[in-house]
Protein backbone atom coordinates (compact mmCIF):
# COMPACT_ATOMS: atom_id res chain seq x y z
CA UNK A 1 0.00 0.00 0.00
CA UNK A 2 1.36 3.60 -0.94
CA UNK A 3 2.62 5.87 1.45
CA UNK A 4 -0.08 8.70 -0.01
CA UNK A 5 1.89 11.74 1.84
CA UNK A 6 5.37 10.46 1.02
CA UNK A 7 4.51 10.24 -2.23
CA UNK A 8 3.18 13.39 -2.29
CA UNK A 9 5.79 15.13 -0.99
CA UNK A 10 8.75 13.37 -3.17
CA UNK A 11 6.62 14.11 -6.58
CA UNK A 12 6.55 18.31 -5.41
CA UNK A 13 10.32 17.79 -4.42
CA UNK A 14 10.68 16.32 -8.11
CA UNK A 15 8.88 19.09 -9.74
CA UNK A 16 10.71 21.80 -7.53
CA UNK A 17 13.93 20.45 -8.86
CA UNK A 18 13.50 19.83 -12.33
CA UNK A 19 11.85 23.01 -12.35
CA UNK A 20 14.94 24.97 -11.24
CA UNK A 21 17.28 23.08 -13.21
CA UNK A 22 15.24 24.47 -16.58
CA UNK A 23 14.90 27.99 -15.46
CA UNK A 24 18.95 27.56 -14.19
CA UNK A 25 20.52 25.68 -16.64
CA UNK A 26 18.04 25.74 -19.71
CA UNK A 27 17.08 22.42 -19.76
CA UNK A 28 14.94 19.70 -18.44
CA UNK A 29 16.31 16.65 -16.58
CA UNK A 30 15.99 13.05 -18.38
CA UNK A 31 16.32 11.60 -14.71
CA UNK A 32 15.21 14.02 -12.15
CA UNK A 33 16.74 11.91 -9.23
CA UNK A 34 20.06 12.72 -9.71
CA UNK A 35 19.84 16.43 -9.06
CA UNK A 36 17.80 15.65 -6.11
CA UNK A 37 20.63 13.71 -4.94
CA UNK A 38 22.49 16.18 -6.26
CA UNK A 39 21.02 18.74 -3.91
CA UNK A 40 20.89 16.95 -0.97
CA UNK A 41 23.37 17.89 1.41
CA UNK A 42 25.07 14.91 3.91
CA UNK A 43 23.27 16.38 6.83
CA UNK A 44 20.31 15.38 5.24
CA UNK A 45 21.21 12.31 4.29
CA UNK A 46 20.77 8.13 5.52
CA UNK A 47 23.49 5.91 5.20
CA UNK A 48 23.34 3.82 2.52
CA UNK A 49 26.22 1.45 3.19
CA UNK A 50 29.72 1.43 4.95
CA UNK A 51 30.83 4.52 5.22
CA UNK A 52 28.58 5.99 2.51
CA UNK A 53 25.70 8.50 2.70
CA UNK A 54 22.70 9.50 -0.02
CA UNK A 55 24.31 12.76 -0.22
CA UNK A 56 26.04 14.52 -2.75
CA UNK A 57 29.69 14.07 -1.67
CA UNK A 58 30.40 11.58 -4.13
CA UNK A 59 28.71 13.77 -7.11
CA UNK A 60 29.98 17.02 -5.98
CA UNK A 61 33.80 14.28 -6.77
CA UNK A 62 32.93 13.34 -10.32
CA UNK A 63 31.48 17.36 -10.99
CA UNK A 64 34.59 18.43 -9.48
CA UNK A 65 36.43 16.22 -12.68
CA UNK A 66 34.26 17.04 -14.99
CA UNK A 67 34.39 20.83 -14.74
CA UNK A 68 38.04 20.24 -14.37
CA UNK A 69 38.00 19.17 -17.61
CA UNK A 70 35.72 21.68 -19.37
CA UNK A 71 37.39 25.04 -18.29
CA UNK A 72 40.82 23.35 -19.03
CA UNK A 73 39.33 22.77 -22.97
CA UNK A 74 37.69 26.00 -22.95
CA UNK A 75 40.91 27.65 -21.99
CA UNK A 76 43.02 25.37 -24.62
CA UNK A 77 40.64 26.27 -27.12
CA UNK A 78 40.47 29.49 -26.64
CA UNK A 79 43.29 31.29 -25.49
CA UNK A 80 46.23 29.01 -28.20
CA UNK A 81 48.72 31.63 -27.63
CA UNK A 82 49.20 31.34 -23.98
CA UNK A 83 51.21 28.92 -22.20
CA UNK A 84 50.39 26.38 -19.99
CA UNK A 85 51.67 27.78 -16.17
CA UNK A 86 49.31 30.46 -17.06
CA UNK A 87 46.62 28.60 -18.43
CA UNK A 88 46.83 26.34 -15.02
CA UNK A 89 46.36 30.01 -13.09
CA UNK A 90 43.48 30.90 -15.07
CA UNK A 91 41.51 28.11 -14.82
CA UNK A 92 42.45 27.83 -11.18
CA UNK A 93 40.35 31.02 -10.82
CA UNK A 94 37.62 29.68 -12.21
CA UNK A 95 36.89 26.58 -10.53
CA UNK A 96 37.91 27.97 -7.12
CA UNK A 97 35.19 27.86 -4.49
CA UNK A 98 34.89 31.41 -4.47
CA UNK A 99 33.83 32.07 -7.85
CA UNK A 100 31.35 28.31 -7.78
CA UNK A 101 29.84 30.13 -4.36
CA UNK A 102 29.02 33.55 -6.48
CA UNK A 103 27.89 31.48 -9.23
CA UNK A 104 25.30 29.00 -6.83
CA UNK A 105 23.85 32.08 -5.14
CA UNK A 106 22.99 33.94 -7.89
CA UNK A 107 21.19 31.50 -9.58
CA UNK A 108 19.46 30.96 -6.05
CA UNK A 109 21.14 27.23 -5.18
CA UNK A 110 21.24 27.80 -1.63
CA UNK A 111 17.40 28.24 -1.31
CA UNK A 112 16.97 24.57 -3.33
CA UNK A 113 19.52 22.10 -1.01
CA UNK A 114 17.89 19.52 1.11
CA UNK A 115 19.75 20.27 4.42
CA UNK A 116 19.36 19.71 8.06
CA UNK A 117 21.93 22.00 9.99
CA UNK A 118 19.47 23.38 12.81
CA UNK A 119 20.75 26.55 14.05
CA UNK A 120 23.95 26.79 11.84
CA UNK A 121 24.38 29.04 9.12
CA UNK A 122 24.78 27.85 5.76
CA UNK A 123 28.03 27.98 4.74
CA UNK A 124 29.13 29.81 1.37
CA UNK A 125 31.01 26.68 0.27
CA UNK A 126 28.03 24.27 0.46
CA UNK A 127 26.59 25.89 -2.48
CA UNK A 128 29.50 25.66 -4.29
CA UNK A 129 29.98 21.87 -3.48
CA UNK A 130 26.50 21.73 -4.67
CA UNK A 131 26.90 22.98 -7.87
CA UNK A 132 29.51 21.05 -8.55
CA UNK A 133 27.56 18.11 -7.82
CA UNK A 134 24.66 19.56 -10.51
CA UNK A 135 28.01 19.50 -13.00
CA UNK A 136 28.14 15.70 -11.75
CA UNK A 137 24.63 15.31 -12.73
CA UNK A 138 24.66 16.39 -15.87
CA UNK A 139 27.19 14.38 -17.12
CA UNK A 140 25.27 11.10 -15.65
CA UNK A 141 22.30 12.51 -17.43
CA UNK A 142 23.17 13.83 -20.56
CA UNK A 143 27.05 13.07 -21.40
CA UNK A 144 30.01 15.34 -21.69
CA UNK A 145 29.93 17.03 -25.00
CA UNK A 146 25.91 18.35 -23.49
CA UNK A 147 27.57 19.06 -20.43
CA UNK A 148 30.05 21.02 -21.18
CA UNK A 149 27.81 23.58 -23.33
CA UNK A 150 25.47 24.19 -20.80
CA UNK A 151 28.59 24.33 -17.99
CA UNK A 152 30.02 27.41 -20.29
CA UNK A 153 26.87 28.70 -20.86
CA UNK A 154 25.97 29.12 -17.31
CA UNK A 155 29.86 30.55 -16.64
CA UNK A 156 29.78 33.07 -19.57
CA UNK A 157 26.66 34.28 -18.26
CA UNK A 158 28.15 34.77 -14.67
CA UNK A 159 31.51 36.58 -16.31
CA UNK A 160 33.49 33.82 -16.96
CA UNK A 161 35.72 35.65 -19.33
CA UNK A 162 36.37 38.47 -16.83
CA UNK A 163 36.81 35.93 -14.02
CA UNK A 164 39.79 34.49 -16.10
CA UNK A 165 41.73 37.78 -16.68
CA UNK A 166 41.10 39.12 -13.59
CA UNK A 167 44.21 39.77 -11.68
CA UNK A 168 45.45 39.92 -7.87
CA UNK A 169 45.08 43.28 -6.19
CA UNK A 170 48.83 43.45 -4.65
CA UNK A 171 48.46 47.11 -3.65
CA UNK A 172 44.95 46.91 -1.81
CA UNK A 173 46.10 43.90 0.13
CA UNK A 174 49.90 45.44 0.83
CA UNK A 175 47.48 48.95 1.69
CA UNK A 176 45.74 46.36 3.94
CA UNK A 177 48.99 45.08 5.26
CA UNK A 178 50.28 48.06 6.39
CA UNK A 179 47.36 50.10 7.81
CA UNK A 180 47.20 46.83 10.18
CA UNK A 181 50.94 47.11 10.99
CA UNK A 182 50.50 50.88 10.86
CA UNK A 183 53.00 51.66 8.62
CA UNK A 184 53.27 54.29 5.90
CA UNK A 185 52.63 53.44 1.95
CA UNK A 186 54.10 55.30 -0.55
CA UNK A 187 54.96 54.94 -4.76
CA UNK A 188 57.95 56.86 -6.19
CA UNK A 189 59.01 56.20 -9.93
CA UNK A 190 62.32 54.98 -10.84
CA UNK A 191 62.94 55.31 -14.00
CA UNK A 192 60.82 56.02 -17.35
CA UNK A 193 62.24 54.88 -21.09
CA UNK A 194 60.54 55.46 -24.13
CA UNK A 195 61.30 52.75 -27.03
CA UNK A 196 59.90 52.27 -30.84
CA UNK A 197 57.05 54.30 -29.48
CA UNK A 198 56.63 52.26 -25.70
CA UNK A 199 56.94 53.90 -22.61
CA UNK A 200 58.11 51.37 -19.57
CA UNK A 201 57.81 52.50 -16.24
CA UNK A 202 59.85 51.52 -12.96
CA UNK A 203 58.37 51.95 -9.65
CA UNK A 204 59.49 51.39 -6.43
CA UNK A 205 57.00 51.04 -3.07
CA UNK A 206 58.24 52.17 0.31
CA UNK A 207 57.02 51.23 3.30
CA UNK A 208 57.62 53.04 6.39
CA UNK A 209 60.26 55.09 4.38
CA UNK A 210 62.25 51.74 3.14
CA UNK A 211 62.23 50.38 -0.41
CA UNK A 212 60.50 47.28 -0.11
CA UNK A 213 60.15 46.43 -3.58
CA UNK A 214 60.66 47.11 -7.55
CA UNK A 215 58.02 46.27 -10.43
CA UNK A 216 58.31 47.30 -14.20
CA UNK A 217 55.79 47.71 -16.55
CA UNK A 218 54.15 48.98 -19.80
CA UNK A 219 51.84 51.29 -17.19
CA UNK A 220 52.57 53.49 -13.72
CA UNK A 221 49.43 51.15 -12.71
CA UNK A 222 50.91 47.61 -13.54
CA UNK A 223 54.71 48.74 -12.33
CA UNK A 224 52.95 49.68 -9.19
CA UNK A 225 51.04 46.17 -8.62
CA UNK A 226 54.21 44.36 -9.60
CA UNK A 227 56.06 46.35 -6.68
CA UNK A 228 53.77 45.36 -4.58
CA UNK A 229 53.64 41.87 -5.49
CA UNK A 230 57.46 41.91 -5.03
CA UNK A 231 56.76 43.76 -1.02
CA UNK A 232 54.24 41.70 -0.18
CA UNK A 233 56.80 38.38 -0.64
CA UNK A 234 59.50 40.37 1.30
CA UNK A 235 57.37 41.75 4.17
CA UNK A 236 54.83 38.27 5.06
CA UNK A 237 58.07 36.49 4.92
CA UNK A 238 59.46 38.52 7.82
Amino acid sequence: MWNISWFKKTTDREKQVSQFIKSSFGFKPKHTEYYIHALRHSSAAKTIGRGIKNSNERLEFLGDAVLDAVVAEYLYTNYPKIPEGQLTKMKAKVVSRKYLNVVGEKIGLGEKLQINLGRQELQKSLIGNALEAIIGAIYLDRGYEFTARVTLNLLKTHDLDKKVHATTDFKSKLHEWCQKHRKSLTFEMINEELSNGKSTYEMAVLVAGDEAGRGVGTNKKLAEQKAAKFALKKLVKR
